[in-house]
């Protein structure tokens, strides 16, 4: 966490989502269809910070999410707590805001990231991005689901253990690059 002076707003954890795509043909009825890397896809999201770590009490700062986290729902939830959400645009490439009315939280978020505040929030989501690169790429790390992960209980046991062997695997470089 990065705090701004004694009394100043603080930048909140960083978060992001990593599908964790099953087979399209799979008979897993806890899968569900949604945005993946290459489009639409069946399976899990793993969830960096969620809707409920949004609503802690003391979450007071700058949460900072990419374009899957758009949205006027979270941005509400978010100045609920004190919270300025700062999301990357869902549609950059859109001429406009759309036909439905904007959270002013939402309008906010726009007009900083056109500030050097705000992009250089923006840019400290690299972080979290290197952590799920590095969690896809080792041999041990997350990629797409083995067949025997089913459902939503093997599906959390299978991620927590990788966090652990990725926690493990961090360590151990960190200590012979040391």
């Amino acid at each position: 966490m990065l705090r701004q002076g004694f009394a100043g707003p603080r930048l909140l954890p960083i978060f992001c989502a990593k599908p964790l795509p099953v087979s399209r043909n799979s008979k897993d009825k806890e899968a569900a269809y949604g945005y993946a890397e290459s489009g639409m896809g069946k399976g899990y999201k793993l969830h960096a910070i969620a809707d409920e770590l949004i609503a802690q009490p003391d979450s007071e700062g700058y949460l900072t999410g990419d374009g899957g986290y758009d949205s006027n729902r979270l941005y509400d939830l978010a100045r609920e707590k004190s919270i300025q959400l700062i999301a990357l645009r869902r549609y950059r490439k859109a001429k406009g805001l759309g036909h439905r009315p904007n959270s002013p939280h939402r309008l906010r978020a726009l007009s900083l990231q056109e500030t050097p505040m705000g992009q250089g929030l923006l840019a400290s989501r690299n972080n979290i991005e290197t952590m799920f690169a590095q969690l896809t790429n080792p041999g041990c790390g997350l990629s797409p689901l083995p067949n025997w992960v089913r459902s939503g209980f093997r599906v959390e046991m299978w991620v927590r253990g990788k966090m652990i062997i990725y926690n493990l695997w961090r360590q151990k470089a960190n200590s012979n690059a040391a």
